[in-house]
């Protein structure tokens, strides 16, 4: 099973799991996954069905978006990193 790394903003969502693990074949589907076991994450980090502006994810240590956006294969190896975007100043 691929795991997902979960930003310490968002733990609240998955209660305080860093790490979740999923079965699935690509990001979308392991972003479906992490909404299937903690309802209400979706909505912080897709907007519809885009990631949402502020929000890196990626595989291994590689951004989705260089690959193959959220239809990037998968594999039960895989670590996905959820990156909110860090402002200030």
């Amino acid at each position: 099973m691929a795991t997902i790394r979960v930003p310490g903003a968002l733990r609240l969502l998955t209660a305080n799991q860093a790490d979740v693990e999923v079965d699935a074949p690509t990001v979308r589907a392991a972003l479906a996954a992490l909404e299937q076991k903690h309802p209400g994450i979706r909505g912080k980090v897709m907007d519809g069905d885009t990631v949402k502006p502020f929000i890196r994810i990626y595989v291994g240590a590689d951004d989705i978006g260089a690959l193959q956006g959220l239809d990037t294969p998968v594999t039960a190896r895989d670590e996905i990193q959820i990156i909110p975007a860090i402002a200030g100043g």
